[in-house]
């Protein structure tokens, strides 16, 4: 018997999701039914702590090898491809670690799809724990690469729509979200129990993890901190600058002093000057800089400061962000 189990779906065809998803509302312990169009949204949806099990259609979504072979890597979870494709097609997955594989059924009545469905789920067997960089996040070493973001006004929504586009095992994120005192804890936990990243409100000495993404607290500053032959964070009451605790020039300063070129840096949507000052010594240490384009921020504040210093490499939409960070890191 299957435990609480996830199931992601990925797959353009509306006809054959809505089947399964109306037919596993016949089997107990199902937490939840997803449907996604690509497998790189499939990587966003794998939630620890649970099973998860992905149905891939590999006929709409036109699936590389690749990515399964990542997919079974990074998480232990239960891949099942369905497909209507000759034998020829299932070797091909399953010679990159696929455990299982299901034909597409022809038949969509709901008969048919019940006694598929028991199929399916007989294959997976017992409840399988999804194991994510969550769970066994490595720490970064000296050599890592190092991502710094800064945002204020508009910022709580421009910071998710770049994470949702980021791997589970992305390099350290470490943020400045300017937000009320408390606020910060919230919506760390809250972003957590959306994402495949470990997220969370920095702490003095929490090490960087690969897969993780730290976020200033609110009513402190936050700088990177080298310890032996790792890296850590520092937070700390002191001086508002620019008007802001925690102010992003003192992250940034601290990281371009210390990572260098291996380093990205990102000011998003935000009133005032704060990063920029930071972002302009990043970029002249050999980091790669990047800002929100006007069009898509709330507040063309703090990206017009950094791009008027000559601090910026690429100025991108909102949407384009994630994969420029992804290119660097």
């Amino acid at each position: 018997m299957l435990g609480a189990t996830r199931f992601v779906i990925v797959s353009r065809d509306p006809l054959f999701c809505l089947c399964i998803k109306e037919g596993l509302k016949h089997f107990a312990n199902i937490e939840m039914v997803l449907n996604v169009s690509s497998p790189q949204e499939a990587e966003n949806k794998i939630v620890r702590k649970i099973s998860n099990v992905i149905l891939l259609d590999v006929d709409t979504t036109l699936t590389e090898p690749t990515f399964v072979q990542r997919m079974v890597r990074r998480f232990d979870n239960v891949l099942v491809v369905f497909t209507a494709a000759k034998e020829i097609t299932a070797k091909k997955y399953m010679s990159v670690g696929l455990r299982d594989f299901a034909h597409k059924p022809q038949n969509f009545n709901q008969q048919h799809f019940h006694r598929y469905l028991q199929l399916i789920l007989s294959r997976v067997g017992d409840p399988v724990k999804s194991v994510g960089y969550k769970d066994v996040a490595r720490v970064a070493g000296l050599n890592d690469k190092i991502i710094a973001i800064a945002s204020s006004t508009g910022g709580v929504e421009a910071l998710e729509q770049v994470i949702k586009v980021l791997p589970a095992d992305i390099p350290p994120i470490l943020s400045v979200q300017h937000m009320p005192s408390g606020f910060t804890k919230l919506f760390a936990e809250r972003l957590d129990g959306i994402y495949p990243q470990k997220i969370k409100e920095a702490v003095s000495g929490d090490l960087l993890l690969r897969g993780q993404i730290l976020i200033a607290p609110a009513g402190s500053h936050m700088q990177l901190v080298k310890k032996q032959d790792k890296f850590a964070v520092e937070c700390f009451i002191g001086p508002k600058m620019h008007g802001v605790i925690p102010a992003a020039d003192i992250l940034f300063e601290s990281v371009a002093n210390i990572v260098r070129r291996n380093a990205v840096g990102v000011v998003l949507t935000g009133m005032g000057a704060d990063g920029a000052r930071g972002l302009m010594l990043m970029h002249n240490n050999g980091a790669k800089t990047i800002i929100q384009n006007e069009a898509t921020c709330v507040v063309f504040g703090m990206p017009k400061v950094a791009r008027d210093l000559g601090a910026v490499d690429f100025e991108l939409p909102i949407d384009r962000i994630g994969a420029k960070i992804m290119e660097f890191a």
